[in-house]
């Protein structure tokens, strides 16, 4: 049941309209699902498509054809290769959609031909979309699934393929990048230099110490992931940074990696001492082995050059320039506080566990919902059908609730398998239920 009016207007134009998805010149070839009789309807959820690469060469573009509602919320678009590793991703939000479509650009993933790809969209925090698309299998270019189940439809999209070229071969050893917006370090203030010293505070340190080049980024945004080595909290970060272009305000944050900001802040170039960027954080707490975000965002025409080490390996992180990620790790350390739990039950991330139950099961025209924890402002209690789609809400107050949520309006359900489902600010839990 699609619940928002500008979903079905949305979904009547992009149905009764062709939308050409972009290419650009230079493309070898195109992965294009473009045939639309139907669509896929995403509240919440995670909808995966599969792509098979055609030909050898770089992925440049993607397009994925949707018409979105955010509702406050906000949908992360990612590439994942076929051993699901992530080589793009894109949080698309009201400020950067374009009203039409998801769009990647700028890609340089390498590929070979037929390599596997997929797609994911994951709608966040309320965000709901409609995507056009077809159920006539011979039009088919993938696989397409809705929270994991397969749905005999396929999304409406285009991937661009175009030849490789020779600054990927430079990239990956580590020399220069010509990814997104990263230049040559051929003009970089820099050094080359292994086991850098980058000491920081704290009772433990995750840290990649060491750097064959330098990688410029010039605007846009870079983000490292890292994993916390104890439990507790990150207190400072240092980066090997030789140069920050004056003049300018640069932005940072530390999150965890599934988007939810730990603590954020300022720096400019005064901030830069022999090299090294220092970063402190006064709040947020840490799981051992968590994996953690650190992104900052450059403003136009704005530069850093950052040292870092061409790397195969992920067992540090991950770099990701402009939402793609890029063979190297920044040359960087997090110093970590240990906590007892007690610290870390009184600064954590503001999340609080919860769980649902619910009776009878089977159940019939009714059914009581027990939800535990807390909730936050404007919780989602919802049934589901077997595709994901909801069928049933109630809105929920803030706080603990003492009394099971009734459900008394389920007899126009038919009997089946269906899905609980309570969503609280950015957490989501669900169960299985059945009606006889």
């Amino acid at each position: 049941m699609i619940r928002s009016f500008s979903l079905l207007l949305g979904l009547c134009g992009l149905l009764l309209q062709t939308v050409s998805a972009i290419s650009p010149q230079d493309d070898l070839c195109k992965v294009e699902q473009d045939h639309i009789n139907t669509a896929i309807y995403i509240d919440g959820q995670q909808l995966t498509q599969n792509l098979r690469a055609c030909a050898k060469g770089t992925i440049s573009s993607v397009e994925i054809i949707a018409s979105a509602d955010f509702n406050g919320g906000y949908f992360d678009v990612s590439i994942l290769d076929e051993t699901y590793t992530p080589k793009a991703m894109q949080t698309i939000t009201a400020d950067n959609y374009n009203g039409t479509s998801f769009v990647l650009g700028n890609l340089s993933i390498p590929t070979l031909l037929n390599d596997q790809f997929t797609l994911v969209i994951r709608a966040k925090n309320g965000a709901s979309c409609v995507v056009p698309g077809t159920d006539d299998a011979d039009m088919f270019a993938g696989e397409a699934r809705l929270q994991g189940e397969y749905l005999a439809k396929n999304a409406k999209f285009t991937v661009g393929v175009r030849t490789g070229t020779p600054q990927l071969d430079a990239a990956l050893d580590g020399r220069k990048s010509d990814i997104g917006n990263v230049t040559p370090p051929a003009n970089a203030m820099s050094r080359t230099a292994s086991g850098l010293d980058l000491q920081v505070s704290g009772d433990c340190n995750s840290a990649q110490r060491e750097s064959n080049g330098v990688l410029n980024v010039v605007g846009g945004t870079f983000l490292q992931t890292f994993y916390a080595c104890e439990r507790g909290r990150v207190i400072e970060a240092k980066l090997a940074m030789p140069y920050v272009k004056p003049e300018f305000d640069y932005t940072y944050s530390l999150s965890h990696f599934n988007g939810d900001v730990i603590a954020k802040g300022t720096f400019t170039s005064e901030n830069v001492t022999d090299g090294e960027l220092k970063l402190t954080f006064d709040k947020g707490s840490v799981r051992k082995g968590q994996q953690l975000a650190l992104k900052v965002n450059c403003p136009e025409g704005s530069r850093v050059a950052m040292l870092a080490k061409g790397v195969n390996s992920t067992d540090f992180g991950r770099l990701y320039i402009d939402g793609q990620t890029v063979p190297f790790n920044i040359a960087m350390a997090a110093g970590i506080e240990t906590a007892t739990a007690e610290d870390v039950l009184g600064t954590d991330d503001g999340r609080v566990a919860l769980a649902l139950s619910a009776y009878p099961i089977p159940f019939g025209d009714a059914l009581s919902v027990k939800v535990k924890g807390a909730v936050k402002e404007g919780a989602l209690l919802q049934v589901l059908d077997h595709q994901g789609a909801p069928l049933k809400s109630v809105t929920l107050t803030a706080g603990k609730l003492e009394a099971p949520v009734r459900f008394t309006d389920l007899g126009d359900l038919r009997p089946g398998i269906y899905s609980l489902r309570l969503l609280s600010g950015r957490q989501a839990v669900s169960i299985r239920i059945m009606k006889s």
